[in-house]
């Protein structure tokens, strides 16, 4: 679901069309679960009667009490509402459940988002969906996952009658909405700015914010991953101090054990959801420097040794964070492309919106274009990836052989690199350099023209600092 909202923003962004998204809060959701209702549903949809009479006795009679922090215990209490939290089969009748609000508002709602998408031909092959008798159709209106919904529009109006509709859907069902929780994130198209909705439930007006947090992952209207990175650098950061003083500063734990808790603890946090990222250069960099702090911390050099990052990398054993988003990246790509063609993310990208149009010129990056940079990285054709990658053990090992050869040629990269400026320093061949670039002041030989004004001002301020003294020292008094 959060990668099928950040495509949703994307496309949106893409072709100059407004977003208007409701992320709708259920209050208390497992714990007022209407059982009558839930019996009835279960009916419904064939579950033999035997298997409903089991689920009613295991809920009937359910009795709690309320321990406190002193460990004084309440008097028991009978629960006639909700599904067991912690049992297994809990999650299951919570979704059938669920999944009825989708009965109850079907034929009630507006058209919401439409996309047009074609899965028989290739992803970056943009002409495919111009075969207008070869495409199809889909309105996209809510993104449910458990207790977490949202609902999406073009307009303010078909928001406000989505929700109206859902709300009186959960409503029947004996589900409370939490208004304060529920937040709207509005999307301006980038040629049409508007002013931010006024979307009401109940009489409230909804808080129109500019991020929200959805199944742990950020979406902005900025359409990008800045706050998501902000927010994952804080909770890997987190994760990391919290076992610091328990593994990674204990002496008697060894060094490979200490980095295999960072790779199970903190990395998957920091890389949380990571194969929605459309990630920019910024980004990058953002994670390497975690990456490298802790891995210093955990192998205990400082800054004093003055080691290269390539040799921390070496030493821990492990990969460079570009290595791994690509690895991440291209798997999940392998995912979506053997998903069946009913399923709403790969539907979202082979698709492009119904009405929209591209701006003219520069676009911005989407992550369509990181999956093809990262194609051409791993030397994977563009063309007839998609064939390899439906086969998953072949597309796995290929990824995983490709990723390895990537970050070895981007390590020889590094060593070159640093091999040239260490020869630079060391023969600095100033003979070479224009005969212009001398400072008449200090004979100071400067690399370049603009070097040298910048110097010349440097005389130009001192020559004027000893003439303000000079008439200082002569008006002062004898």
């Amino acid at each position: 679901m959060i990668f099928t909202a950040r495509q949703l923003q994307e496309k949106c962004r893409e072709q100059n069309q407004p977003l208007y998204m409701a992320f709708i809060d259920l209050a208390k959701a497992f714990d007022t679960v209407n059982r009558s209702a839930l019996w009835t549903i279960l009916q419904k949809i064939g579950c033999p009667d035997k298997f409903v009479n089991i689920l009613q006795l295991l809920h009937d009679d359910m009795m709690a009490t309320v321990l406190d922090s002193n460990g004084s215990q309440s008097d028991p209490f009978k629960v006639e509402s909700g599904v067991k939290q912690g049992c297994v089969i809990a999650p299951t009748l919570f979704s059938i459940f669920i999944a009825m609000i989708l009965h109850l508002v079907d034929g009630k709602l507006p058209t919401g988002v439409e996309i047009i998408y074609r899965t028989d031909g290739k992803l970056f092959n943009l002409s495919r969906l111009r075969a207008k008798t070869k495409v199809t159709t889909k309105s996209v209106i809510e993104l449910q996952y458990a207790d977490d919904n949202v609902v999406c529009a073009h307009s303010e109006e078909d928001l406000q009658a989505t929700l109206n509709t859902f709300a009186e859907a959960y409503e029947k069902l004996g589900l409370s909405l939490n208004i304060e929780k529920t937040k709207v994130l509005f999307q301006q198209a980038p040629a049409n700015p508007s002013a931010k909705p006024g979307i009401q439930l109940n009489g409230v007006t909804l808080e129109n914010i500019d991020h929200f947090r959805y199944l742990g992952s950020h979406l902005s209207t900025k359409v990008n991953i800045d706050t998501e990175i902000q927010h994952r650098l804080s909770s890997a950061s987190a994760a990391f101090f919290r076992m610091k003083q328990r593994v990674f500063d204990d002496r008697d734990i060894r060094r490979e054990t200490k980095v295999l808790v960072y790779k199970a603890i903190v990395l998957p946090t920091l890389l949380y959801a990571c194969e929605t990222w459309t990630v920019y250069r910024r980004h990058t960099k953002l994670l390497e420097r975690f990456h490298q702090h802790c891995l210093r911390k955990i192998l205990q050099i400082s800054w004093e040794d003055r080691r290269t990052n390539v040799s921390v990398l070496e030493e821990a054993k492990t990969t460079s964070i570009e290595a791994m988003l690509l690895r991440h990246q291209l798997r999940w790509a392998g995912h979506v492309v053997r998903m069946p063609d009913h399923r709403l993310p790969k539907q979202l990208l082979y698709s492009e919106l119904k009405n929209g149009k591209r701006n003219v010129g520069g676009q911005e990056k989407r992550f369509k274009d990181g999956l093809k940079a990262n194609l051409k990285n791993c030397g994977i054709d563009t063309e007839n990836w998609e064939a390899l990658a439906l086969e998953r053990s072949n597309w796995r090992s290929a990824v995983t052989s490709s990723a390895a050869e990537f970050e070895e040629a981007r390590t020889e990269g590094l060593r070159e690199k640093r091999a040239k400026r260490k020869e630079r320093q060391a023969n600095p061949d100033r003979d070479r350099l224009p005969p212009g670039n001398r400072c008449p002041h200090c004979g100071r030989i400067c690399g370049s023209r603009i070097g040298l004004f910048s110097h010349l001002r440097t005389h130009a301020q001192d020559t004027k600092v000893g003439r303000l003294s000079s008439s200082n020292d002569e008006g002062s008094p004898k």
